[in-house]
């Protein structure tokens, strides 16, 4: 049986948290991927409304500046949100891709392990820093994201059980010494 990735499901679940609960509907939401890539990108660089829509040519001759400007507060703030947690999840993955260099195994588990381990620690920091005050807006605000907070604690914990218990299987097993022989 496979041991669940809490490491995986967790950028999963932040990722689908990004997403708009239904569809985005206006003027850029309709436009193709590529397109709204590109405006992404100059709203990014802090382009001006107009000169968006005049680099878009033909393929943003509909557009107007209420368009983009609805844009910006909906679709690209989806954007940005799914940019962090992606640049915070290659950082944890480089991370523990060093910490394994360093101790010379570059096994997928040692790997994965090393993730949960840095996870885990950001979680700690995080709670250790705004503890209190995340707890309170938590539970007023949704009970059930801190539930999701310490079931995501609790599983890693559990895969890296999991992952100590299939380790000790790998083992050869321990010759017993009898004290008399």
């Amino acid at each position: 049986m496979k041991t669940p990735d809490p490491f995986a499901y967790e950028l999963n679940r932040q990722l689908q948290v990004c997403q708009s609960k239904s569809r985005r509907n206006g003027k850029v939401a309709r436009l193709p991927l590529a397109l709204r890539d590109q405006i992404n990108h100059l709203l990014d660089d802090g382009v001006p409304y107009k000169a968006i829509i005049e680099r878009l040519g033909d393929a943003g001759k509909h557009l107007n500046e209420d368009s983009i400007s609805n844009w910006r507060l909906g679709g690209y703030q989806d954007y940005l949100k799914a940019q962090l947690i992606n640049d915070r999840a290659r950082i944890q993955t480089e991370a523990a891709a060093d910490v394994a260099r360093v101790t010379g195994e570059l096994s997928p588990a040692k790997l994965q392990q090393a993730c949960q381990e840095i996870a885990l620690l950001q979680y700690m920091r995080t709670l250790m820093d705004h503890g209190d005050q995340l707890a309170k807006d938590s539970f007023k605000k949704n009970p059930a994201k801190m539930i999701t907070l310490i079931n995501a604690c609790c599983n890693m914990a559990t895969t890296g059980i999991a992952i100590d218990k299939q380790k000790l299987k790998s083992l050869p097993p321990c010759p017993i010494e009898h004290p008399d022989d």
